[in-house]
């Protein structure tokens, strides 16, 4: 008797699996289709690892953050600085299309672009020296970014902070130059006035430069 009910409930339990799988790849699909129709992938890049300019990268990022930062931007609560190009917010391409997506596409799209693969560091023109990077690395940690980010921006305390490793140098520099101006606000980015408030225009630049060379891939 007793080798029969296992085998019923290894039995139903095979075949009660597959529709959580399947849910699963319904999501992805569902998600993939929201960052190809809803003009995403024209900043973004392919499948969030390629963005153009200095917009950031968003493949491999924590889903959780990526959904928070949805909300807020469609919300009106993200904001930031301007665009010398546009005279318009960095934010405000985003702004614009938010209408065209539902809570359950902010879901579906964040957790496919969390599957996706990390973008590859930034080739940059002059190439940084040794030392550069090394003296990045150390106002990383003299900071306490590690505390929150990891030691090397690839490891969060919580879903909600994001993944900074790999990211384009620019778009680091202009975060981190906006917190401490206090001119992006939303999320938890108050934690971040603290730490930001101690990092001058050298500190910010050369912990943008070191982290845009860590490769989330190896």
């Amino acid at each position: 008797m007793r080798a029969l009910l296992s085998a019923l409930i290894l039995g139903a339990a095979g075949v009660l699996a597959p529709p959580a799988i399947a849910a699963d790849e319904d999501v992805l699909r569902a998600g993939k289709r929201v960052y190809m129709t809803k003009t995403c992938l024209a900043c973004h890049g392919r499948n969030g690892a390629k963005p153009i300019m200095s917009y950031p990268a968003l493949a491999g990022q924590n889903a959780k953050y990526l959904v928070q930062q949805l909300e807020l931007i469609k919300s009106g609560e993200r904001t930031g600085s301007v665009d010398p190009a546009t005279g318009h917010p960095f934010v405000q391409g985003m702004a614009d299309i938010m209408h065209l997506l539902t809570e359950e596409d902010m879901e579906n799209v964040s957790a496919w672009l969390t599957e996706q693969k990390p973008a590859a560091p930034e080739v940059l023109d002059p190439a940084p020296t040794e030392a550069e990077l090394k003296a990045g690395a150390k106002i990383y940690k003299r900071l306490g970014c590690r505390t929150c980010h990891g030691k090397t921006g690839d490891k969060t305390q919580k879903d909600l902070y994001p993944f900074i490793a790999g990211l384009d140098r620019d778009y680091l520099v202009r975060q981190m130059t906006d917190m401490r101006e206090k001119i992006r606000t939303g999320g938890k980015v108050k934690l971040m006035f603290g730490v930001i408030k101690r990092a001058d225009d050298e500190d910010i630049a050369a912990i943008a430069t070191w982290l845009s060379q860590l490769d989330r891939n190896e």
